[in-house]
């Protein structure tokens, strides 16, 4: 199996001189952890680069000398759905994984990937509030809690024939692919952490991600 990294984001809130997936916590880049836990499980990595793509690529060929990696670069923004049909390009696996390059997280890549069929990862989200809870007419609080309903995790398993059908030149994956293909639902219970604003990179620099990521 190929695994596509959607690596083309910029890094406007937290280092706009440099991509997002080269953006450093905990020592290194949210790229490197990408990297480290995919590739073991896969044979060939294809980063879909975008802003300062070059940068990636110097980044990866220093650091992953040898590795099966290669970039997909956009002449100009794509959307994740364009992105994503750029990168195909430079796959052969009957089945893609496809993650955002910012949303860490511990799921079963050889589980996951024994779905064959169009698949989109979910998990339960955690509340960027305390979350306010009335008792007697009293207020009850309940500090920043796991919420009920799950939201995608940014991970995707692809038949890359079905999502090549629909996919367009330009475009983004959540309103102009998935309303056109089946999605199977696969339940996430483990660790996941977006990487999209400052304040997650702080709470990023207090977790065990050496634990949870290997």
């Amino acid at each position: 199996m190929d695994a596509i990294i959607l690596a083309g984001g910029k890094g406007s809130r937290m280092d706009a001189d440099k991509p997002k997936a080269l953006v450093e916590v905990q020592g290194k880049t949210i790229l490197e952890w990408q990297l480290d836990y995919v590739l073991p499980h896969v044979e060939k990595i294809v980063l879909a680069v975008g802003f300062k793509g070059e940068m990636v690529e110097s980044f990866v060929r220093e650091k992953y000398f040898g590795k099966n990696i290669v970039c997909a670069k956009e002449d100009g923004p794509l959307g994740t759905a364009g992105a994503l049909r750029n990168a195909l390009e430079h796959t052969k696996s009957d089945f893609v994984l496809v993650l955002n390059a910012d949303d860490l997280t511990d799921i079963d890549i050889p589980k996951l990937s024994t779905a064959k069929e169009n698949t989109i990862c979910v998990c339960h989200p955690r509340l960027q509030f305390g979350l306010v809870k009335s008792k007697n007419g009293y207020a009850e609080f309940v500090e920043k809690p796991l919420l009920k309903e799950r939201v995608s995790c940014g991970w995707y398993l692809f038949n890359r024939t079905h999502v090549e059908a629909v996919l367009p030149k330009k475009g983004s994956l959540e309103y102009d692919v998935f309303p056109s293909i089946r999605l199977r639902v696969y339940p996430h219970n483990g660790f996941w952490k977006p990487l999209n604003s400052p304040k997650d990179m702080e709470e990023a620099e207090k977790m065990d991600l050496k634990k949870v990521m290997g």
